[in-house]
């Protein structure tokens, strides 16, 4: 058994003493012996120099090897972390589905996995979408294959969405009794913010003065401003006045990291059901 590993920029290279492996090994470029810890090394960039070496061998491979690369150019290229964080995931899962590695899968293998997270997972068009940006770039922009452009993307899901009245939003401010609820909901109706853009707020981001609250890489990852309501800085001040916060507007348990979308969807959810108790603590 011949075993694949990452570390750092190298790939590690394991496998029991045998003269027919160390010579294949040998005919990779960069190749390295390290006596101290037993192993062999070659750089990422004699993936599939190694690989080819050891065609018809017995091979495991850790998933992390073959996505060094693609974290590698996502860092480069100044992703955000949400989506370096799911293109990666994606394709690990993708990976783990086929069975296969990179080099050997197919445009049928990605069809059955979009299948599967369609039918056996329930997945959205949205998601559906996401997982085909992950793959192509992945296959397209980094190994340079190009059957990836052959999928057809699935139609959006027709969902109307949900559109509160006046009297249903008023409804669901007066639900709510924690000041800190309260106010994240208000900035979200009256400034248009998005869950992940009023988590992510920071203390500085609020303009009292001229009533505006400035959106730091919203989508597009561009920043733009937006108004702050009579309404909102009135909730606003008495918020600041007890919670004193100092670096995120609205921090989570840990105060040096913002509180989650999570939280703030199941407020929203919990103040429209009106069943508010089991928040308060939040």
């Amino acid at each position: 058994m011949i075993r694949i590993e990452g570390d750092g920029e190298n790939i590690i290279v394991k496998f029991p003493y045998n003269p027919d492996y160390i010579e294949k090994i040998k005919t990779v470029k960069g190749y390295k012996w390290n006596p101290d810890r037993k192993y062999w090394s070659a750089p990422y960039s004699q993936l599939k120099n190694l690989l080819s070496a050891f065609d018809g061998e017995r091979v495991e491979i850790d998933g992390s090897v073959w996505l060094y690369e693609l974290k590698k150019e996502l860092i480069a290229r100044n992703y955000s972390r949400r989506t370096i964080r799911l293109y990666l995931h994606y394709n690990e899962e993708f990976l783990k589905f086929s069975r296969k590695n990179p080099y050997q899968v197919s445009n049928e293998d990605i069809r059955d996995y979009l299948y599967h997270l369609a039918e056996r997972k329930g997945c959205s068009a949205s998601t559906l979408n996401i997982v085909i940006n992950a793959l192509k770039f992945y296959y397209a922009e980094v190994l340079k294959r190009r059957f990836i452009y052959e999928i057809r993307r699935p139609r959006k899901d027709k969902k109307l969405p949900v559109v509160l009245s006046q009297e249903e939003v008023s409804e669901v401010f007066s639900s709510v009794s924690n000041i800190k609820h309260k106010l994240i909901l208000m900035l979200m109706y009256s400034g248009g913010l998005r869950v992940g853009e009023v988590v992510k707020l920071r203390v500085g981001d609020i303009d009292v003065g001229r009533k505006l609250i400035r959106i730091r890489g919203g989508k597009g990852r561009k920043d733009r401003y937006t108004i702050l309501s009579e309404v909102a800085l009135k909730a606003l001040k008495e918020y600041m006045e007890k919670f004193k916060p100092e670096k995120w507007l609205f921090p989570g348990q840990d105060k040096n990291r913002h509180i989650s979308t999570r939280t703030v969807q199941a407020i929203f959810e919990k103040a429209r059901n009106r069943n508010y108790a089991a928040f308060e603590k939040a």
